[in-house]
């Protein structure tokens, strides 16, 4: 495992990591190609993703907890400006908590186990970011995708709505925006069934590799 602050040094060793490994399956007789994310697309998905949910979970929470549940000083936990901030360093501490779930999964089917998951800070993007040196198989990536949306996203909701704290589906809500991207890239990997995946590191989006004659 690596912890580090991306700098050129950092991108320039992830880029030559990714060339030995193109090198790599190229002897294998495979060729890498690449699955872009639009960030624009995620964005616009994110705000559509979090009029759904929450056009869903509310009503929900109102109907098992009743109408009078749905307070405004509780959505954040507290009421006031606390509040506000209470939820901002739950938030905030999700995000990194996010991408550690990231590498949770994925480092289980890797052959050096954590010591391919790489934990970063991006400073150009002020985000928090997990890359994993190994190419995976569809199913762990996928699970390695979508985990932190249904840990901080769709539990928090389910818990928050059986349990009657508001706050808790808020923050669920937030956690399902948070993986707007990650549902982005679990939607490409219906075309790539049968390939290995590697998380681009310089790109938004994922390497998969297929057989050289293959169109």
């Amino acid at each position: 495992m690596r912890i580090e602050v991306e700098n050129d040094q950092i991108r320039a060793r992830k880029k030559q990591e990714y060339e030995d490994l193109v090198a790599q399956k190229a002897e294998e007789g495979l060729e890498a190609r690449l699955e872009k994310i639009s960030v624009l697309a995620a964005n616009l998905l994110g705000i559509a993703v979090m009029i759904v949910v929450a056009a869903i979970s509310y009503p929900l929470f109102a109907a098992v907890n009743g109408a009078d549940s749905i307070n405004i000083d509780t959505v954040f936990g507290f009421s006031g400006p606390a509040g506000f901030f209470f939820f901002l360093i739950w938030y905030v501490a999700s995000i990194f908590v996010h991408e550690f779930i990231h590498g949770f999964f994925w480092h289980f089917p890797c052959e050096k186990k954590w010591g391919s998951i790489d934990f970063g800070f991006n400073p150009k993007n002020i985000t928090p970011y997990c890359h994993c040196c190994e190419s995976l198989k569809v199913s762990p990536y996928f699970w390695g995708a979508i985990a932190p949306t249904l840990i901080l996203g769709v539990l928090p909701i389910i818990i928050g709505i059986f349990s009657g704290i508001l706050f808790l589906v808020t923050f669920g809500v937030i956690g399902v925006v948070g993986g707007s991207g990650d549902l982005m890239v679990i939607w490409t990997l219906r075309k790539h069934k049968d390939c290995e995946l590697f998380d681009h590191p310089y790109e938004v989006g994922y390497a998969y590799f297929v057989k050289k004659q293959e169109q």
